[in-house]
Order: structure tokens, then sequence, then C-alpha cells
């Protein structure tokens, strides 16, 4: 993993699809409603489906339905639902990245369109008043989901500069050559990411007051998004002998 984290933290792109997610996740939040898109997305298909129908409503009723419930609506499901959610989020994250053969379009516009949907979703719940439901629904698995996405955006966007290849006097061959285990490196690593989003969005977030206290629950999701960041910058930061022999020739 230690080559995974060093991978998200210097491949080439990285900057730009970070600026362009953000925006994408905050900016243009709430405007996804009258399009109606049909782009591959970890959420917008969950909503869609009647086993998700309950988000298609007032936020207020939701919140209210869900905190008076008497059963569990995920009784003997828990399973099944959370590998559904480990396969597709995986798949999502696959074309993601395979999207960078369109020179990297396709993969910004896969990031911006879940940036909306995601978005459309918060602003949804907050002007609903309910932020604290929001939060501590979203959060547990979020704080894995979300970086997971924009780290399979990450390969893409190598994919596509290595197809564009600026500055380079190498064939495309060899820049994809060049790239071809970093980006299963990458790849690997948020499948990884994923798999834990779906546990615990299956047998944590999906449960709410008064079964599990929602400072309960956003604490979690504080917890695993500091250990996550923690993880990403200092694993793999130390040089190999190899990689420490290099840059000292490159030095010379």
């Amino acid at each position: 993993m230690g080559k995974f984290t060093k991978l998200a933290r210097n491949r080439i792109g990285s900057r730009h699809f970070t600026g362009f997610s953000i925006l994408s996740h905050k900016r243009f939040g709430g405007t996804c409603a009258p399009f109606g898109c049909r782009w591959p997305s970890p959420w917008s298909d969950r909503f869609s489906a009647p086993a998700f129908s309950h988000l298609q409503g007032d936020p207020r009723e939701r919140v209210t339905r869900e905190e008076k419930a008497a059963s569990d609506r995920l009784s003997g499901m828990k399973g099944t639902f959370s590998s559904y959610l480990m396969t597709h989020n995986t798949k999502v994250s696959i074309y993601t990245l395979a999207l960078g053969m369109t020179w990297g379009v396709g993969t910004m516009l896969m990031l911006f369109y879940n940036g909306i949907i995601l978005g459309a979703v918060a602003a949804d719940y907050l002007l609903a008043g309910q932020a604290s439901f929001l939060v501590g629904w979203l959060l547990p698995h979020g704080s894995f989901e979300i970086p997971a996405i924009l780290i399979a955006g990450q390969a893409g966007l190598v994919l596509g500069g290595a197809l564009i290849g600026w500055g380079s006097r190498t064939s495309a061959t060899a820049r994809l050559r060049q790239i071809s285990r970093d980006l299963v490196t990458l790849i690997f690593g948020v499948g990884i990411m994923l798999v834990w989003a779906g546990f615990v969005e299956a047998f944590l977030s999906q449960y709410h007051e008064p079964v599990i206290p929602y400072s309960a629950k956003i604490s979690f999701g504080a917890v695993e998004l500091c250990l996550l960041a923690l993880f990403l910058a200092k694993s793999g930061s130390q040089l190999t002998g190899a990689e420490l022999q290099t840059r000292n020739s490159n030095l010379r």
C-alpha cells in the first residue's frame, strides 16, 4: 500500500483533478435535478433504484420516518447490500479511469457529474434543515468513498496525460507502458477503499437516531477521514534504495 499512497500523492494531474472536483462538488452542487443525466455514479443509480425510493421524497419526511422506524429495513440483507455497494462503486471507479482514454475529458465529466449529484443531495437536506442527519448519513462511508472516486479520477487523468504527452518526445506506446503499473496500483488501492466504504455504509450509515446517535456516527466518520489523510500523507513517504540512487544520480 506504500506504493499506492505515494502514487496518490505524487502522480502528475493531482492538482488539476483536485481543484476540478472541489469546484464540481461545492459550487455547482444544487443544479443536477433539471438535467436528468444517466452517467454511472455511486449515488445517482442508488437514488433512482426502487430500494432507494425513500431518497426521492421530502428530506424532512424521510428523516422523521427513519427515526421513528420500528423495524430494520435491511434485516437479512446487509451482506447483499454491502456487496452491491462494493461492486457498483468499483465499476464506477474503473469506468472513471477508463474514460481517461478520451484524453481525460470523459474523466473530468464523470467527476463533474458525480459532484453535481452529491451536491444536489446535500443541498436538498441542508435547505430542509437536516444537516445533522446528512453528515451522520454520508460521512461514515463517504470519508472513504469520495476520496476513492477522486483517486480513480486522478488515475484517469494520468492516463489522459500519457496519451496527450505534453512535452514528451517518447511514443504514446512507451508512455502508456510507463504508467500501466501505476494505474493498476491506484485502482487496486481504490478497490480496497471501496470495500471498506461498502461495509460501513451497509452496517452503520443506514442507521440513525435513536439507534445510533448522530454524534457517534459523525465522530466515527471524522476519525476515519483523519486516519485516511494521515495514511495517504505518511505511508510510502520514505525513499527506497533504488529511488534514492535515482534521485542522487539526477542531482549530479
